[in-house]
């Protein structure tokens, strides 16, 4: 699955000026399929620990790749999400 969103983004460890494009490539057998993928995404984003529009405050990882990948689940501690 490649998840290229072409909306720029601000880098969290950067100056708010400082902006990426994000391209995630993994492998179908590591990734859940788009539906599920969009589900966790949308979730994420309505999380009050979502950092920047991309970061996840409790793990520290970008969203959009965390929620892809079919090993990892929502890291909020006592009440994950997915």
């Amino acid at each position: 699955m490649l998840i290229a969103n072409n909306a720029t983004r601000v880098c969290k460890s950067c100056d708010r000026d400082v902006t990426a494009d994000i391209e995630i490539d993994v492998s179908d057998e590591d990734s859940v399929s788009e539906e599920t993928y969009q589900k966790r995404l949308g979730i994420c984003m309505e999380c009050p620990s979502l950092q920047y529009g991309t970061t996840c405050q409790h793990s520290g990882s970008i969203v959009y790749h965390r929620a892809m990948l079919k090993d990892k689940k929502c890291p909020k501690p006592l009440d994950a999400q997915w």
